[in-house]
């Protein structure tokens, strides 16, 4: 056989001998690192993202434990009593807590968490409290290390008036990973503790939808608010600032000051002594666009 046609059968027998396309794209740590740091929902920064030992389930499903640095905010009502209220999704993101319990349908009870002398619950988020709640929160049993305190400190406004501290933790939660036909990554899954595996996918697009049923109902709130106020005095709020619209109606027609809509965005505010438009803009952030909440007045209420 002539030297060529010997190279050209050994080239094709070592093509022959490549294994399928996907033993090519392995997860790799940095991959999944990139990928749970932009889950749907989340702008992690990767350097608050570790993971750990990649465990290949099948050709195209992978698992792996996954540390996330990142905080929570809690907050302490009338009682001396804490609860988790929301957590850092991002740089200057976040998300409450009261939209994942609805939709996910889950009944919030009393924490044990509060009671760590006796039956009298204390005033100070001490470490241990803290941890506590939030492995409650997480479905994580102590003692456990899926979840550590690394710092604790007090904040007040823009999250409202009431006493609120800024936790600083590491969790720990289990992420599985499913590669597309055409070899691309994604996260299909993500528990914590006991809890199911939930796509993120899945949960970002119910609480966005949880968010536009909250906004309107603030907006519809803000609304009723202003008919109140012309009934009485005879004309809206002439302004084009949201502040200045909360400050005349509160707290006599406004019981709750609302400033922030569920996307933490600033509800905004325009209106004359005859008229007005309330408006919230949306996931994007960005106003008239296809996702803004929009309430005009005079109100239908108001005309009937």
């Amino acid at each position: 056989m002539p030297l060529l046609r010997k190279i050209q059968l050994l080239m094709l027998l070592a093509l022959a001998c490549v294994p399928p396309a996907y033993a090519k794209g392995e997860l790799s740590s940095k991959q999944a690192r990139k990928l749970v740091a932009t889950m749907p929902g989340v702008a992690f920064k990767s350097s608050t993202v570790h993971v750990g030992g990649i465990r290949s389930i099948d050709a195209g499903t992978a698992q792996a434990n996954v540390e996330i640095a990142t905080a929570f905010r809690l907050e302490k009502d009338d009682n001396g009593k804490w609860r988790v209220a929301d957590f850092r999704t991002g740089q200057d993101r976040w998300e409450r807590i009261d939209f994942i319990h609805r939709l996910l349908k889950v009944e919030e009870s009393e924490s044990v968490c509060n009671r760590e002398n006796g039956d009298r619950p204390s005033a100070n988020l001490s470490n241990r409290r803290a941890r506590c709640l939030l492995a409650e929160l997480l479905g994580v049993t102590l003692p456990s290390d899926a979840v550590r305190i690394k710092d604790i400190s007090s904040i007040s406004l823009p999250f409202g008036a009431k006493s609120s501290a800024l936790v600083d933790a590491v969790v720990t939660a289990e992420v599985q990973f499913t590669r597309a036909d055409k070899g691309a990554w994604r996260v299909s899954g993500i528990r914590t503790g006991a809890r199911n595996w939930v796509d993120p996918q899945t949960i970002f697009d119910g609480l966005n939808g949880e968010k536009i049923l909250a906004a309107r109902a603030e907006l519809n709130a803000l609304a009723k608010a202003l008919e109140e106020l012309r009934a009485q005095r005879g004309s809206y709020v002439d302004s084009k600032s949201e502040a200045v619209l909360v400050d005349v109606l509160s707290p006599r027609y406004l019981k709750n000051v609302i400033r922030l809509d569920p996307w933490h965005h600033p509800y905004l505010y325009e209106g004359t002594l005859t008229n007005f438009t309330l408006r919230s803009i949306g996931a994007d952030g960005h106003e008239n666009t296809a996702d803004d909440i929009v309430i005009g007045g005079p109100t239908r209420s108001s005309v009937n």
